[in-house]
């Protein structure tokens, strides 16, 4: 792909989008630019060369600003998007928060900044009701805000295509979606009236007075949002919302964004595969890490939970609070187990993942505090492969697809697993099921193009290879590409280009 804009003309753009957006694009994002930019001149139908040199000449309105910064920020979003970090959200900051003694009223305010079109602030909803269904009396706001005023829109109608599905249990879409007559989902009316949007950017001076943010944020998550800043603005950003938190108030960034949050205010808190932010001074317990297990290495000993392990024998229940009692108790155990079946995986003691995970999948009891589920029958199936037994690995993945059927990577999955089998076609057929689900499926076009050759099609081969490509150089070439064994974007693309070559 060519620029279709000059270098000179994208580095003004660069510096205009920054200056009024806050949003940063260097030089290696100028081909997310330049898409972008077109985007938004074919939306408002004008030639994309002329609207480029109109933004830069005069004053924008409101409506090319927003316009264009709903083509320039991704929107990437799901519903229950890293069920890791819900199920420490839920067990660990939610309940803390509940049964904290200092909490002297029962006001919760938990704000998703940056929301999209609504995913996450919603699935924080149905996780207090999955996990807390006793709350009564609680008065608990949950505010979603984004840049794009499209995105807020879609968030308040509540409608969602499959596509947000992708890894939300079944049992999830039964309960809180009701199905539309065009086959999309509706999210249901007491979930709905939980959540609050409105439109925020996090780069506006007098967004810290906007009535939307009434009093002081226990939880906020600013997930994948931090990204698009630089620096300097990344740093302000981290700043404001830092003054929105109570003491004790949590800062919850991507595992990626992390390494940005150096705001004195904030202590780093390790957890599973995760580190969050408090406000306050480090405890002493922030220094160590969580279970074992959990890829994270430590001397130090492990956190203690704020809440009761499961027990077999009956157990009293300790009042919370004058006005919470008999919250359910979260099932740290199951967690526990999962997660050192992840351990045993990564250092390849494929034989111990399998006798605990299937041991935890063996319990039929219906545990709603248990986000994992599906991610370990995936984790299982895995290794049943790993150990080459095909059947087996096919009987989970199978199991897995039963849990969540829009989640195309478990269809990519299926696809491995097949070609271990020696079943092309049905490998092929998996692949195109990911596919349909996600088109834009990077390494699922890669690899249906090398099925299809060793199958003599080298026609349709062709094509899966040059969709693989397109998709590839908007990308970063640094970027580490899932599922491809540390293969870079770059490296694919050379790799994709010699393939087509020959």
């Amino acid at each position: 792909m060519t620029l279709d804009l000059p270098k000179k003309l994208l580095q003004d753009l660069s510096e205009f989008i920054l200056s009024h957006t806050g949003l940063y694009f260097p030089e290696k994002k100028w081909r997310a630019l330049n898409k972008g930019i077109k985007s938004a001149a074919h939306e408002l139908g004008i030639e994309t060369n002329i609207f480029a040199n109109q933004l830069l000449a005069t004053t924008p309105t409101k409506k090319i600003v927003d316009t264009l910064t709903g083509y320039l920020t991704i929107g990437e979003t799901y519903f229950l998007r890293d069920k890791n970090l819900f199920q420490i959200l839920g067990d660990q900051i939610i309940r803390g928060l509940i049964q904290r003694p200092s909490k002297k009223n029962n006001i919760i305010n938990i704000w998703s900044a940056g929301c999209s079109s609504g995913e996450e602030p919603y699935s924080i909803a149905i996780l207090i009701d999955q996990l807390f269904p006793q709350l009564n009396g609680w008065n608990i706001t949950i505010l979603g805000t984004d840049i794009n005023p499209d995105s807020i829109k879609k968030a308040k109608k509540g409608i969602y295509t499959q596509w947000s599905f992708r890894e939300t249990p079944k049992k999830i879409i039964d309960k809180y979606f009701t199905q539309t007559a065009d086959n999309n989902f509706e999210i249901v009316p007491h979930i709905k009236t939980r959540v609050k949007f409105s439109q925020i950017n996090l780069m506006e001076k007098d967004y810290v007075l906007h009535p939307a943010i009434a009093g002081a944020v226990d939880v906020i998550l600013c997930r994948n949002v931090l990204m698009y800043f630089n620096d300097q603005n990344r740093n302000i950003a981290i700043k404001n919302l830092t003054k929105f938190l109570t003491e004790d108030g949590w800062l919850i960034t991507s595992p990626a964004e992390s390494g940005f949050i150096k705001a004195p205010e904030l202590s780093s808190v390790k957890f599973p595969n995760a580190i969050f932010h408090r406000k306050g001074m480090p405890r002493k317990e922030d220094r160590t890490t969580s279970v074992s297990g959990t890829g994270i290495k430590s001397s130090a000993k492990k956190i203690k939970p704020d809440y009761p392990k499961k027990s077999i024998a009956p157990r009293k229940t300790k009042p919370l609070s004058r006005r919470m009692t008999d919250l359910p108790p979260s099932d740290k155990l199951d967690y526990d187990i999962y997660l050192t079946a992840v351990r045993d995986y990564e250092r390849g003691a494929y034989a111990q993942t399998v006798e605990k995970l299937s041991n935890l999948l063996s319990d039929e009891i219906n545990n709603n505090a248990f986000l994992m589920k599906t991610d370990s029958m995936v984790l299982l199936s895995k290794s049943y492969a790993n150990l080459g037994k095909v059947e087996k690995a096919g009987y989970w993945c199978e199991k897995a697809i039963d849990s969540e059927k829009l989640n195309p990577e478990i269809y990519y999955l299926q696809s491995t697993i097949f070609q271990a089998a020696g079943d092309i076609k049905a490998s092929i057929r998996s692949l195109k099921q990911a596919l349909y689900l996600d088109p834009e499926f990077i390494m699922a076009h890669f690899t249906l193009g090398l099925l299809l050759q060793q199958k003599n099609k080298l026609y349709e081969s062709r094509k899966s290879m040059t969709n693989a490509l397109s998709l590839l150089k908007v990308r970063d070439p640094d970027e580490i590409l899932t599922f491809s064994d540390g293969m870079t974007v770059g490296l694919l693309i050379d790799t994709i280009s010699g393939i087509i070559k020959n």
